[in-house]
């Protein structure tokens, strides 16, 4: 029987690369893509066209995102978020 595909609550377009980075990726293999989406946006991409990417990239994973943002210079580095959180 062929049916209309229904989408379901969880079905974005991040969920899968968001899967990809947390559980088939190696620490290295984060690494290595990080620093290469960080050295591609880094080169000659306007301010406001790095922010919306890195908004993107926190949908695919938060901490994605945070390590873009620290390696664009668009956020805190990691130690003072930390001990910003901290009681």
């Amino acid at each position: 029987m062929r049916t209309a595909y229904v989408p379901h609550a969880d079905d974005t377009d991040f969920v899968q690369p968001g899967t990809l980075y947390r559980e088939v990726l190696s620490p290295a293999d984060r690494e290595h893509l990080v620093s290469t989406i960080v050295g591609h946006m880094s080169d000659g991409v306007e301010r406001t066209v790095q922010e919306r990417a890195v908004t993107l990239w926190r949908q695919v994973d938060a901490e994605l995102g945070l390590r873009l943002a620290q390696g664009l210079g668009l956020a805190a580095p990691v130690a003072a978020l930390a001990s910003s959180r901290r009681p």
